[in-house]
């Protein structure tokens, strides 16, 4: 069960920092109630007031309740994204935090969140060391692409993140190289889906013509 520290921070991460300010009445106790939820270790009674809480989540866990909430304000389809990726059922709610922090201290934004897990959910319970960063690696001395730039790159192709830099990454920069793509800079900013093409499907037949 995550600490009020780490539902804090959710609440920094997940949560837009500013919103227009609504004469609505409900729309202020809807504000306040996102906001009490994810500022403090949450009970079934409070989960229970907010209006995602559907029936049919009798039998979920708290924890998953939480976290389909914390989805939810953030922007991302909780259906989907547990769908898509069923490690979130189990994933700890402070190992998300870590993801999203690793993410905005290589200059992704708060804004370009919801699109990046939207897309690719499964970057939610990616391994930083062994997942994620190799990523960003690759990026930088791979396709010379400085820090400063990591955002357009990533936010132009999100699934780069969920790309592996041994099986897919590297592979197909080989043979897209072999197919007389020399410019790394379009490379990465402008054709980045092409890296993340499957390289015996899409690739290699290229390499025939």
């Amino acid at each position: 069960m995550p600490t009020a520290a780490t539902a804090t921070a959710l609440h920094s991460s997940f949560c837009v920092s500013s919103q227009k300010p609504s004469s609505s009445s409900s729309s202020n106790s809807q504000q306040q109630l996102n906001t009490q939820l994810l500022a403090t270790k949450p009970t079934k009674s409070l989960l229970q007031k907010h209006p995602l809480y559907q029936p049919t989540h009798a039998n979920l866990s708290l924890q998953i309740q939480e976290k389909i909430i914390c989805l939810e304000i953030m922007g991302v389809d909780s259906g989907k994204a547990l769908s898509l990726n069923p490690c979130l059922h189990s994933a700890p709610l402070d190992s998300i935090q870590s993801i999203i922090s690793f993410l905005q201290s290589k200059g992704i934004q708060q804004k370009d969140l919801p699109r990046i897990f939207g897309m690719c959910p499964k970057v939610l319970t990616a391994n930083i060391k062994t997942d994620l960063n190799p990523v960003f690696n690759f990026l930088s001395q791979d396709l010379k692409v400085p820090e400063h730039n990591f955002r357009r790159v990533i936010n132009r192709c999100p699934r780069l993140l969920v790309s592996s830099v041994r099986d897919q990454l590297k592979p197909a920069l080989f043979y897209l190289q072999r197919l007389g793509f020399k410019d790394l800079e379009a490379l990465a900013y402008q054709d980045s889906v092409l890296l993340v093409s499957s390289v015996e499907i899409t690739l290699i037949p290229k390499l025939k013509f």
